[in-house]
């Protein structure tokens, strides 16, 4: 989020900028409150810092160095507030900051810190999560159409309406293969592919970055955004997309990307290729997941001969292959040995080996009663990363498992473990009913079924109401602060968190504040 944005949507309207207004396109990723003689080892690139001025530097020389060491830091800003301990900016740290467009504001002291962190953070996780169902709306409809197309006119009209922007696709020599919204003809684009050629070969143009961003501007504004369909180390083909402004996102790019590989996969006998999955045995966990197992007294018993039971718990798990697609011979191989090696896994720790592949993914259905953990020490050291569901059960369960991790891939990372709990949050916030319940279970109800469990509930309201601020909440208990020390090591233990991480912090904050909410209805 944009800190111009948060000016205008937020608390912060209270705010008064006195320095580097032409600076407020910057991106704010987090918010930091910190008065301490050196701040600058405590922050990073796109912090907000909140400060009250106590420990701002006095001499004029060293205030515009701190602003110098915040910008180049990549800061997004820092506000003040007045005039308890400083009534403004120092006109030093003003001057330095108007020459390098770093933004200075100024608050009144009565609007209590809190109030920002949990109003911009709230907002900047709700941007997130809407990215994340957007890219999880457009892999469903990008697959749907992957699976269902026998031509890549489908492909084009899923990305179109995905994206609610014009689409195009075509062959290396300009040939149309799909085209929705756009004015064009096969003479144009033969023509912009001819050019192209000419200046450099399609395959170093395109192995410069994954997308490609062109202006093709004349009487209107017109932009593309485009992406190689690869084959065998060959540009077959461009998928683009065309827009009146050139405000592509990073949601574009992801699109384009999948969408080439799909257009690829077609290009390559996507048949013969799903055929030899099918041969590999991977059909029965593939038709779970995707929703699509029959759920036939005949279907069942076949089921419960390859080892998956419908009254039985289990979690999904996903392993994303550090693998570009669409895969290369090595890259089949690659995929083929580490399938391998996690059925051998599976048979190791005596269960079923319930695993499909599709294109760098491998999926595979583990007990509920297995950790994933032991599974991921095994292979975390072989490249990729995994995601892991929740615990279901039943046909509709392991569909539902299928979604679970499929929500988790635009954030999986190489070499690291995901688990569902890094969307359920931001799904609380965005009102999902169910992920509340969820995040209430996990971050109160551990404290609310313990022993003295009214006592450290008391605790995690007071703390959050007051901000974290330990000596305020200790005289709103009424309690020597050694005593709320006490207790906050309790919390963290129960709750296998800790207090020094914002992001616990402002998550017990909501958990806190949607447990009032509901207790006092």
């Amino acid at each position: 989020m944009k800190l111009s944005t948060a000016l205008e949507q937020t608390i912060l309207r209270q705010a008064t900028v006195v320095a580097g207004a032409r600076g407020l396109d910057r991106n704010i990723a987090w918010v930091h409150i910190i008065d301490h003689p050196d701040i600058t080892q405590w922050l990073k690139k796109g912090d907000l810092l909140l400060t009250t001025g106590y420990n701002w530097p006095q001499d004029d020389d060293a205030s515009r160095i701190l602003v110098r060491k915040l910008n180049e830091l990549g800061l997004a800003g820092v506000i003040l507030a007045v005039p308890h301990f400083r009534e403004h900016f120092p006109q030093a740290a003003i001057a330095e900051a108007e020459q390098c467009d770093f933004p200075l504001l100024e608050l009144p002291w009565e609007v209590p810190f809190s109030e920002i962190t949990q109003e911009i953070l709230a907002k900047i996780i709700n941007l997130q999560t809407e990215i994340i169902q957007r890219s999880d709306l457009i892999h469903r409809k990008l697959t749907k159409a992957a699976i269902e197309a026998d031509n890549l006119d489908s492909l084009g009209n899923a990305l179109a309406s995905a994206l609610e922007v014009s689409a195009l696709v075509v062959s290396a020599s300009g040939e149309i293969l799909s085209r929705h919204n756009i004015d064009t003809n096969e003479q144009f684009e033969r023509e912009l592919i001819a050019k192209f050629i000419v200046e450099r070969p399609l395959e170093h143009r395109f192995d410069e970055s994954q997308t490609l961003a062109i202006d093709l501007s004349d009487a209107q504004p017109r932009f593309r955004l485009g992406c190689a369909i690869w084959l065998q180390g060959e540009v077959a083909g461009i998928v683009w997309l065309e827009s009146p402004t050139d405000q592509f996102e990073e949601l574009h790019s992801r699109a384009l990307e999948h969408s080439a590989v799909i257009a690829a996969l077609h290009l390559s006998h996507q048949r013969e290729l799903l055929d030899q999955e099918t041969r590999l045995g991977h059909a029965l966990v593939a038709g779970l997941l995707e929703g699509k197992f029959p759920e036939t007294p005949s279907a069942i018993e076949r089921a419960l001969v390859s080892g998956w039971s419908e009254t039985r718990d289990y979690r999904i798990c996903l392993v994303l292959l550090d693998e570009p697609i669409p895969l290369s011979l090595e890259g089949f191989k690659r995929r083929k040995e580490k399938t391998t090696r996690i059925f051998n896994l599976m048979i190791a720790n005596s269960i079923s080996p319930l695993i499909s592949v599709s294109l760098n993914q491998i999926s595979f259905i583990i007990p509920a009663t297995l950790a994933p953990e032991s599974i991921w020490k095994q292979i975390r050291h072989e490249g990729g990363a995994m995601a892991v569901s929740r615990t279901h059960r039943g046909v509709s369960g392991m569909a539902q498992g299928a979604e679970d991790v499929a929500a988790l891939v635009p954030l999986m990372r190489p070499g690291r473990l995901h688990v569902f709990n890094e969307v359920l949050f931001p799904r609380a916030l965005m009102g999902d009913k169910e992920a509340r319940g969820m995040l209430l279970q996990r971050l109160i109800e551990p404290l609310a079924n313990r022993k003295n469990g009214t006592m450290l509930l008391e605790t995690v309201c007071a703390l959050s109401s007051e901000g974290f601020q330990l000596a305020n909440t200790a005289k709103v208990l009424d309690v020597h602060i050694s005593t709320l020390r006490y207790r906050l090591a309790r919390i963290e233990k129960l709750l296998g968190i800790s207090f020094e991480n914002p992001e616990s912090r402002f998550q017990i904050q909501v958990a806190a504040e949607m447990y009032r909410l509901e207790h006092d209805e």
